[in-house]
């Protein structure tokens, strides 16, 4: 009778240590950028917040590889609870889309607790810190001006408005 007791508890010391409630989403992982950077990412628990760490490698001889983390309380949302699966598939996924995941731009947070649903501390912001180094603030070639100089979520009207500029 002890033994299946002791189980049970090692089992839930186990849960507590890999971030609560044993229902989280895959704690690592890999995927790879419209730009062909492949990227390692590692979530980690602590004190109420989630921290999403990402390691990003160029394409052979595109240069240094980047490394950054990302903070925020997403249990903070109230979809969050039920449905956490889908709200770090979300985020993934949006990470996927970014052309340098490391470069500063806005928040990331899924749309199942997007602005309006959750408190803003439940969206994940981009650490300050020494491997966070953005991309170069000029146009490379062949690299259109608003993909350099607007906010991702803005880059279509964005375009509209440079190719209207440039004629």
């Amino acid at each position: 009778m002890r033994l299946p007791l002791a189980l049970l508890a090692l089992a839930a010391l186990g849960a507590a240590a890999a971030g609560g409630t044993g229902r989280e989403a895959a704690q690592a992982g890999r995927f790879s950028t419209p730009e062909r950077h492949r990227c390692r990412w590692e979530l980690r628990w602590a004190a109420g917040a989630s921290e999403l760490r990402l390691s990003c490698w160029p394409p052979a001889g595109g240069g240094a590889a980047r490394s950054c983390a990302y903070r925020g309380e997403p249990r903070r949302c109230p979809a969050y609870g039920a449905r956490s699966r889908q709200y770090w598939r979300q985020v993934l996924g949006r990470l996927r889309r970014r052309r340098h995941p490391c470069a500063p731009g806005g928040p990331l947070s899924a749309r199942l607790c997007g602005p309006g649903r959750a408190p803003p501390e439940a969206q994940l912001r981009l650490l300050p810190g020494p491997g966070a180094s953005p991309p170069p603030a000029t146009a490379g070639p062949g690299q259109h001006p608003a993909e350099t100089y607007c906010a991702e979520r803005w880059h279509s009207l964005c375009s509209f408005f440079v190719g209207f500029w440039e004629g």
